[in-house]
């Protein structure tokens, strides 16, 4: 489903961000992505979202190179994806029913689609009964479960979670990673960056760890791990 293909990143500033990268990740999957600060993690997930190209190599989701894909096309790939951040990101002057059927909004979907579908995503994640609340209203953890919600609404099918857990206390965390390893059981590739060590121990996923933009550790039922 997704293959990184000898892939290096240099930036204009000559950072080289990644370095020859090769990983594949099956549909369906759950893959941890960990690393200290400037491993790589957070350039991985921009070329997903295809926000910069690879500086060479070959990138490809679904059997499709992205660097053959055209800029007006972009839009429609990203449609396939769900994207769930440390911050949120939420509209603050929409509610959370108004937050997740925007997502639906930007795809078109009918209103019969919308009325259907919300309630049963805001349900899905413990939101039913603050549907009509503002996210400054919500705890931070109720706030996440919006964001994943808007991410999951359209069915999408990868999920990228960058530092999900990051503003969280560790309990209302462990309720975030439940849902998110529910949507995978679902069928969702998911691709998780994190530094949550606890989490990461404790799930028994797929790890793959970065060290100055190499991969340095593959492993299946992995555990969090840097290379001194």
């Amino acid at each position: 489903m997704i293959q990184f293909v000898n892939v290096t990143k240099v930036y204009e500033n000559g950072l080289r961000a990644l370095n020859n990268v090769n990983l594949q990740v099956a549909k369906g999957e759950f893959v941890f992505i960990v690393g200290e600060s400037g491993a790589g993690k957070s350039t991985l997930i921009k070329l997903l979202l295809k926000e910069i190209e690879p500086t060479s190599g070959a990138l490809f989701v679904n059997d499709r190179n992205l660097s053959h894909m055209k800029r007006k096309e972009i839009p429609f790939y990203r449609r396939g994806m769900g994207v769930v951040f440390q911050d949120f990101r939420l509209l603050p002057d929409k509610t959370v029913y108004e937050n997740v059927a925007f997502a639906m909004e930007i795809v078109e979907a009918s209103r019969k689609e919308i009325r259907r579908q919300v309630p049963a995503v805001l349900s899905m994640v413990g939101l039913a009964s603050k549907a009509n609340h503002y996210p400054g209203q919500l705890s931070g953890g109720e706030q996440q479960r919006a964001a994943l919600a808007r991410a999951i609404v359209n069915n999408p099918s990868i999920l990228i979670a960058d530092e999900p857990t990051g503003n969280l206390d560790s309990a209302t965390a462990r309720e975030i990673m439940k849902i998110i390893n529910m949507i995978n059981h679902r069928g969702t590739t998911v691709i998780m960056a994190t530094h949550a060590k606890d989490i990461v121990n404790s799930m028994r996923k797929r790890v793959v760890t970065f060290h100055k933009g190499t991969i340095i550790s593959d492993q299946e039922k992995g555990e969090y791990y840097f290379e001194d």
